[in-house]
């Protein structure tokens, strides 16, 4: 991207300005578009410096002000400061030189202790037992995806998992708020990533660190997995619910690695990018995604990109 300083910053301006505009239009916008909030904070931060990016995280916070005057905005957009929040932890990791897989997890680790500190925080000025709350929190957000959902055409008896009935999944969605939190932080983090790398690549930017087809996750998340197997078969309600949240949030890691799988061997075996859209497209979809996550576990074992060290060494 070539321009001066204040013109590449105007372009973040715009494009984060932008992106909380339109996402106010509907759910389904919002759903998609504040995906990309990030976004313009990586590219500004990564080429201008961390100030700069804080100085545009400012200026969108601002905005949000402007469109809705008042305290109650604080709560409202809660999601909104989080992802701004999580463009500027990705652009300090960036210029500190971590591993972008490094840097993901780190960031998704202190966006999630910062809701659990908000959660307590917001139960005690309310008054309410963090069980009480939490049945508030699952109630809005069961009622905020009802609406996305209702938005595509789409009800909660077409997301049926395995004959479960409708009333147990809309359960089961305020079971496992902490996981489905937890991955969407991951997944947003993930795809900026991917996206600010691609577009320093073709405007000639320097590299950040190895490419995420190199990631691979520590070995010893295999006995958390085993864990939260084990977690399922207990009688205690609560345990069998830490279990099953932690057992998608591995399942999420161990997808993540079988995507990383997936590119090295794209790479390896030079794959035309339009096959590797596909193959991306597909991976995502059900139930694919399954394959891909056993693909990433088995990567443990089998090694398929060569990149683990002999045992000896």
């Amino acid at each position: 991207m070539a321009g001066s300083r204040p013109l590449i910053w105007s372009y973040g301006l715009v494009a984060l300005l932008t992106l909380i505009l339109l996402g106010r239009l509907s759910p389904m916008a919002s759903l998609f578009l504040s995906t990309w909030l990030p976004l313009p904070l990586l590219v500004v931060g990564w080429r201008l410096g961390i100030w700069e990016a804080v100085l545009l995280a400012l200026a969108g916070v601002l905005f949000v002000f402007a469109l809705n005057p008042g305290t109650a905005v604080l709560l409202e957009s809660l999601g909104l400061w989080m992802l701004l929040l999580l463009g500027l932890i990705l652009t300090v990791c960036q210029h500190r030189s971590w591993q972008a897989g490094s840097a993901i997890l780190f960031t998704v680790a202190v966006l999630g202790l910062l809701f659990l500190m908000l959660f307590l925080g917001q139960a005690l000025f309310q008054g309410l037992s963090p069980l009480q709350l939490w049945g508030q929190k699952a109630g809005e957000f069961t009622q905020s995806l009802k609406n996305t959902l209702h938005e595509a055409g789409l009800g909660f008896s077409d997301l049926q998992l395995v004959g479960m009935p409708r009333v147990e999944l809309q359960e089961l969605v305020g079971k496992i708020l902490p996981a489905l939190l937890l991955v969407n932080l991951a997944l947003v983090a993930w795809v900026n990533v991917v996206l600010v790398r691609k577009l320093a690549s073709l405007w000639g930017w320097r590299e950040w660190g190895e490419p995420l087809s190199h990631w691979l996750s520590p070995e010893w998340l295999v006995f958390l997995l085993a864990a939260a197997g084990l977690a399922l078969l207990t009688p205690w309600p609560l345990m069998r619910q830490v279990g099953l949240n932690l057992l998608l949030i591995m399942g999420f890691m161990y997808f993540c690695q079988g995507i990383a799988v997936m590119a090295g061997l794209f790479e390896r075996y030079h794959v035309p990018w339009a096959l590797r859209g596909v193959g991306y497209v597909l991976a995502f979809m059900n139930p694919l995604m399954i394959g891909v996550m056993i693909l990433g576990l088995t990567d443990l074992w089998l090694d398929f990109r060569k990149l683990q060290k002999p045992r000896g060494a």
